[in-house]
């Protein structure tokens, strides 16, 4: 699957209509999960499904701002999810929803979505990083990978819906040597995204997902081929300060807080090639060797 047709298939929510019983604050739809080359489908799925429902029940002057989200059970892949959207409140200037994403009556997800109707403020914000390179003189996914085989390196290659761009080391097949704790990535859309402020945001949300524990992973020595290896995502929390399209590039930095019984915390901030501040991010997710259990 090449482009981004696994993302926009990804975040394609079908209404369900509201049976009788239910409250009367609920919203419903169903999304399908994504192909990939693992045993579970990809969290960005879940995050962006999620977001993209809890959109759906808002006003058109209010953006989603903030999402803290908790994975409670892996999905299936291809798996068609439900997600049930509970109105909290809806006041003057924020809205908040709850949303439950279920597979076949389980609950596999929860998050819990803030969104603001904007105002007037100084800025104050992250810098952006000094000394990264730009886009152009950084290796694709596919570069990375060329000399690998299987599904798994056509999935990292072109199936992700974005060039995934590490600056400096890669740690696809071969751990890295640089142990430092932390990862730069520039990120962009494989494809021309529609002119929709909100899928962009959506689009953030997705592809945050593919690096989040790397930081952990490099210092630890470890890479993604590693058959020892067994992670997930645990938690998950995001801030959205400023939009920007996601079919231009985009540079996350991504560092380590904390590795302790077997859970890493990594914190992450995005930031437009023009310096603009997107987002920021915070990860718990599991790292764990078959071997050791």
């Amino acid at each position: 699957m090449s482009g981004t047709v696994g993302f926009l298939d990804a975040v394609a929510l079908r209404p369900l209509t509201r049976a009788v019983a239910e409250p009367p604050r609920t919203s419903a739809f169903t999304a399908t999960t994504q192909p990939v080359p693992w045993p579970k489908a990809y969290g960005g799925d879940l995050l962006a499904q999620a977001a993209a429902a809890a959109t759906m029940t808002v006003t058109a002057d209010r953006t989603l701002h903030a999402m803290h989200s908790v994975f409670v059970a892996p999905a299936a892949i291809g798996a068609d999810l439900r997600y049930d959207v509970e109105t909290l409140r809806d006041g003057r200037s924020y809205s908040s929803r709850r949303v439950l994403a279920s597979a076949d009556g389980a609950i596999v997800f929860t998050a819990i979505c803030s969104f603001h109707t904007g105002e007037s403020s100084d800025v104050i914000a992250a810098a952006m990083p000094v000394d990264v390179p730009p886009p152009d003189e950084v290796p694709s996914s596919a570069e990375r990978v060329a000399h690998l085989e299987g599904a798994a390196a056509r999935y990292w290659a072109d199936g992700r819906s974005f060039d995934v761009r590490h600056i400096g080391e890669a740690h696809y097949d071969v751990p890295a040597e640089d142990r430092a704790p932390e990862v730069r990535l520039w990120i962009r859309a494989l494809g021309s995204l529609p002119d929709d402020p909100a899928l962009h945001r959506l689009a953030l949300i997705y592809v945050c997902d593919y690096a989040m524990l790397e930081p952990v992973l490099k210092a630890q020595g470890l890479a993604w081929a590693d058959t020892d290896l067994v992670t997930a995502s645990l938690d998950h929390s995001m801030w959205l300060h400023a939009d920007a399209r996601l079919d231009d590039w985009v540079l996350c930095t991504l560092t380590a807080t904390s590795f302790a019984h077997g859970r890493a915390l990594v914190r992450g901030e995005f930031h437009t090639r023009g310096g603009v501040h997107l987002a920021s991010v915070a990860q718990q997710g599991m790292i764990r060797r078959r071997s050791a259990r």
